[in-house]
C-alpha cells in the first residue's frame, strides 16, 4: 500500500513539474496548449474508488491552476474526466477483463485500447478546459481549433511518457 502511495505521489510531482516547467511554456501560435498532467488521473488503478478519483483529479487540477493563475479551470476539467473515467472504461471494457488487470496503462491494456481511452478523455478534458477559458459559445470555433491542435500533441506526449515508463511484464 505504501509503495503504491509513494509511486502515485512521485507520478503526481513528476507530471506536475513537466506540465508547469516545460509544457506550459510551449506556445506555438495561440492555439497549441499541450496538456499532460491528466495522465495522472488516466493511469490510476481500476479499483480506485470514484470519490478518490474525483479528489485526485481536483488536487492535480487545482495544483496546476495555482501555478498557472487559472482560477479553477484545470480543476474543473480534470474533475470532469475523473468522474467520467469509470464510464469510459466501462464502455470500452467488459467487467471480466478488468478483474485480471490492475490499471489502465499502455503496457497492461495494450496500445489500441490505451490510445482510444486517452483520446476520449483528452477530448473531453481539452474541450471543457478551453470552453471554460473562452467562457463564450461565440468563440466555439476557436475552442474547437485549440482542441484539434492541442489533443494530438498532448496524446503523442502522453503515449511517449507511457512507453518510457511502461511496466515490464513478469513471466
Amino acid at each position: 500500500m505504501y509503495n503504491t502511495l509513494i509511486k502515485n505521489i512521485l507520478i503526481f510531482i513528476g507530471l506536475f513539474l513537466l506540465q508547469v516547467l516545460v509544457f506550459d511554456n510551449i506556445r506555438i501560435g495561440n492555439y497549441l496548449h499541450p496538456v499532460i498532467y491528466v495522465l495522472f488521473v488516466m493511469i490510476l488503478p481500476f479499483k480506485t474508488p470514484n470519490l478518490r478519483l474525483v479528489i485526485d483529479g481536483f488536487l492535480i487540477g487545482m495544483t496546476i491552476d495555482i501555478f498557472d493563475g487559472t482560477p479553477g479551470l484545470n480543476a474543473a476539467a480534470t474533475v470532469l474526466i475523473a468522474y467520467l473515467r469509470p464510464y469510459v472504461i466501462g464502455f470500452m471494457t467488459r467487467k471480466s477483463e478488468l478483474d485480471e488487470k490492475d490499471a489502465p496503462k499502455v503496457g497492461i491494456m495494450g496500445f489500441p485500447w490505451f490510445l482510444v481511452y486517452s483520446l476520449i478523455l483528452l477530448l473531453i478534458h481539452n474541450f471543457t478546459l478551453f470552453l471554460l477559458e473562452a467562457f463564450s459559445f461565440k468563440l466555439l470555433g476557436i475552442v474547437l481549433l485549440e482542441v484539434v491542435i492541442s489533443v494530438p500533441v498532448s496524446l503523442f506526449v502522453i503515449l511517449l511518457i507511457s512507453y518510457l515508463f511502461k511496466p515490464i511484464k513478469k513471466n
